[in-house]
Order: structure tokens, then sequence, then C-alpha cells
């Protein structure tokens, strides 16, 4: 399980992930307290078949404010 606090364009994940299968592991889980929805990151992640849980998903960042996806 491989756990940090944003998760973006999945760049961190992706290398954490192979730094897992480089030490003769696996990964059965990422997790991300705030998952910036609108940079794919974890579209990306769950697309290669990772099972990705974030606390809080945004959706939209503006100077209007965020808006958060409905879970």
């Amino acid at each position: 399980m491989i756990v940090d606090d944003f998760l973006a364009t999945g760049e961190a994940m992706n290398g954490l992930i192979d730094l897992v299968g480089q030490a003769g592991g696996s990964v059965v889980g990422v997790v991300s307290a705030i998952e910036k929805g609108y940079q794919k990151g974890g579209d990306r992640l769950r697309e290669k078949g990772y099972d990705v849980l974030s606390l809080a998903i945004i959706d939209k960042m503006d100077e209007n404010g965020i808006v958060f996806r409905k879970q």
C-alpha cells in the first residue's frame, strides 16, 4: 500500500510503484489524502489496474473556489 498526501499527475506514484517493484514487492493499493482529479493522475493509475482511494477529489480549482467531487 502506497500512501501520499497529494495525487496530481501520478508521476510520483509511478516512481514509488517502480521502486516497490525493484525491491521485489507488489503494490496492492494507492491512497492519497487529496486527489487533483482535473490532472487525471488517479484516472491513469486506475486504468493501469491499481486500486486508488482518495479521501477527497478536487474536480475544479480556480479564483472562485474549489469544487469537490461527490463520492
